[in-house]
């Protein structure tokens, strides 16, 4: 496989957005009426997308209202709580550059909260693929496949990094390389740092075919003459 391209994941992968994302949950489920969830209650609630998160805490009919309060809070989450790059995510968007990569992010939150983040963390990446460009959101394949078909590349010529079992879902259905970023150890790169010199590593020479056995000698042991 002759590696073209890289789609990443945001939350999580490039951005650690936790603490913006879980204040933002919570003033919303506020705003349309409800107790502020519990940390616990969030965790259990997390889906693939800001909407499905939503609609899991506040339920169908609120959850267009709590996504609009969502989106209303988040640059004032934004200027209080910091939302910095993930560990290794600079260094590896800029080898990744470096080494003539086409790039793009995938992910299941909208595009305008996407966009903040990013350029709260200080990284620049080309494309940017958010919920509302597709019909079928994370972690359906549509969204890497959009990515990639903008990127101008097929399958085989992509990887795709990211954070969690959502991801990992995505990449298959999609039947794109992924790596899962940060995971047990063996599963994947420890930090994003590590995809560039995934990419680049020479493949494993392929195993020397066995020596054929010599024939034995005539009257050695073995013969039966």
């Amino acid at each position: 496989m002759t590696v073209r391209g890289v789609i990443l994941d945001l939350d999580g992968t490039l951005v650690d957005s936790r603490a913006v994302h879980v204040r933002c949950l919570r003033a919303a489920c506020q705003d349309v009426g409800l107790p502020r969830p519990s940390a616990a209650r969030i965790a259990t609630r997390s889906a693939a997308t800001d909407l499905a998160t939503l609609v899991r805490l506040v339920g169908e009919p609120g959850a267009e209202r709590a996504l609009a309060a969502y989106t209303a809070h988040f640059p004032l989450a934004l200027a209080e709580v910091p939302a910095p790059p993930r560990p290794g995510a600079a260094e590896a968007v800029a080898a990744l550059t470096a080494l003539g990569l086409a790039l793009g992010v995938c992910t299941g939150r909208s595009r305008d909260t996407a966009a903040q983040l990013l350029a709260a963390a200080g990284l620049a990446v080309p494309l940017l693929v958010a919920r509302e460009d597709v019909a079928e959101p994370k972690p359906a394949a549509e969204g890497l496949h959009r990515a990639r078909g903008l990127l101008g590349l097929a399958a085989d010529e992509v990887v795709f990094a990211g954070d969690t079992a959502h991801d990992v879902r995505q990449g298959a259905a999609a039947g794109i390389t992924t790596y899962l970023v940060g995971g047990a150890p063996g599963t994947g790169p420890a930090s994003l740092a590590e995809l560039p010199a995934l990419l680049t590593a020479p493949a494993p020479a392929a195993a020397p075919a066995p020596a054929a056995a010599p024939a034995p000698a005539a009257g050695s042991a073995g013969s039966t003459g």
